[in-house]
């Protein structure tokens, strides 16, 4: 069922010297006043950071240009932040894949193996556990984001699963994981539970950003705008072969189309 869509969680096992993850309790939960199809649509949807995270992106990559100008090195923390205020030209250069059953991948974009000393001490390990060309090969993988839809959002390079569990057609709780690597340094762990806390926590910019959007467009759904939503950006550009459809850009909503497919096959009653 999962097909390829399992290296969300073959790749957070891999990424372990021991081959293992341990969950770390306990789990952050969000209620959002929206429906639960809004938050997974948002996920893979690399148009959207550059624009709703803007403001957050930016005044962090301010911050983390003004370190290193001044000789220092600034603490990957502030690039999670400022990757949000990556350019929409940057976004269009990565990939979607969508495959069968409404699961998605988007490329990876967030650069997490810089040349500092936790990350290299952290290499050791894994090539000491692996061998060189396996580490690489384990390190080199290139996803971001995972979508098992429709009830999971794994980020894999960085130990983080949300559960979305739909409460009404408008209201989703949504619960947030986080994982630790089994014979992996303490500091890699700190950084899964840095991202956690700066990007998915309840009190984040980023998810107040998103979870104002999520509300305003169930508010815009609920109203007599229009009987239609689009997902027609780059319709009909997409590259399909083999049960699998590349997107031409980061940006075209492939993800959004292939989830419901998915989600229309369930609604008559087919098996996905």
């Amino acid at each position: 069922w999962l097909g390829p869509a399992r290296i969300a969680f073959d790749d957070m096992c891999d990424r372990a010297p021991e081959g293992e993850v341990e969950v770390v309790p306990t789990c952050f939960r969000v209620i959002q006043q929206s429906n639960w199809k809004i938050f997974l649509e948002n996920q893979l949807d690399a148009l959207h950071p550059a624009v709703t995270h803007e403001s957050t992106g930016r005044a962090a990559g301010e911050v983390e240009e003004a370190i290193n100008e001044a000789g220092g090195h600034a603490p990957l923390s502030y690039h999670f932040l400022s990757a949000f205020a990556t350019p929409i030209t940057k976004w269009d250069a990565f990939e979607t894949i969508g495959y069968p059953n409404g699961h998605c991948i988007l490329t990876g974009y967030m650069g997490l193996r810089p040349r500092d000393p936790d990350t290299l001490a952290y290499e050791a390990v894994m090539e000491k556990a692996y061998g060189r060309a396996r580490m690489e090969e384990i390190l080199g993988v290139n996803i971001h984001h995972v979508l098992l839809y429709p009830g999971l959002s794994v980020q894999s390079p960085l130990q983080q699963l949300r559960a979305v569990r739909p409460i009404g057609v408008d209201k989703t709780l949504t619960e947030i994981w986080h994982f630790r690597l089994k014979g992996a340094p303490e500091a890699i762990y700190r950084r899964a539970l840095g991202y956690y806390n700066l990007v998915n926590s309840p009190s984040t910019l980023v998810n107040a950003d998103d979870l104002w959007n999520f509300w305003k467009c169930h508010k815009g759904l609920e109203s007599e705008g229009g009987d239609w939503v689009s997902f027609h950006r780059n319709a009909g550009q997409d590259f399909e072969s083999n049960e699998e459809t590349r997107s031409v850009i980061g940006t075209s909503e492939q993800p959004m189309r292939n989830q419901f497919k998915a989600w229309s096959r369930y609604m008559n009653g087919g098996a996905a």
